[in-house]
């Protein structure tokens, strides 16, 4: 679609085919279980809570991570702030999920002496949705433009009068 060098005709049926994906797809995240994805296997509430949760905010991120696409179109990859935190979700995502199923396989073999690791689970899945919300939080208010700007301003030279006397240059005695 944005390859200017195809053809118009390859680019405008590229447009047509991605619409009809994305008119299929999109709605499907604001519905809740509108993917199939269920998590009635995992038998204690508190782990198959905390499952609810990635699985609602998996589609947050996927719609988060759609709007920035047509917000910055090709130039979202310029974004890296913005990128690290959507990888952040992710990864905390990834982190709850695989604590959570290996605390049930945990519990399911044997439950003797692990009557504890369900809280230790619930505290971890807990401190993860509180950074995952502060990274969504982040995406939409932050001080990436004017960090950018200093950042430019920094390169061109703006600030060298400011850097005199801060550290005084070692340089080896010449002999």
């Amino acid at each position: 679609v944005l390859n200017s060098q195809l053809p118009a005709a390859t680019r405008r049926a590229a447009v047509f085919q991605a619409a009809r994906f994305y008119l299929r797809w999109y709605p499907k995240l604001w519905l809740p279980l509108a993917d199939g994805f269920q998590v009635s296997e995992v038998r204690h509430a508190r782990l198959k809570a905390h499952l609810d949760y990635v699985a609602r905010t998996s589609r947050r991120l996927a719609r988060t991570i759609f709007h920035a696409m047509l917000r910055h179109g090709p130039k979202l990859e310029r974004q890296q702030l913005l990128l690290g935190r959507l990888v952040d979700i992710g990864t905390e995502l990834f982190a709850i999920t695989a604590t959570c199923l290996h605390a049930e396989r945990m519990l399911s073999e044997d439950e003797n002496g692990r009557e504890h690791l369900p809280g230790l689970v619930d505290f971890f899945c807990r401190s993860a949705r509180t950074r995952i919300e502060e990274s969504f939080r982040r995406i939409r208010a932050n001080s990436d433009r004017s960090g950018y700007r200093t950042g430019q301003q920094v390169l061109a030279g703006d600030f060298c009068e400011l850097e005199k006397g801060i550290v005084q240059p070692r340089y080896p005695a010449d002999s």
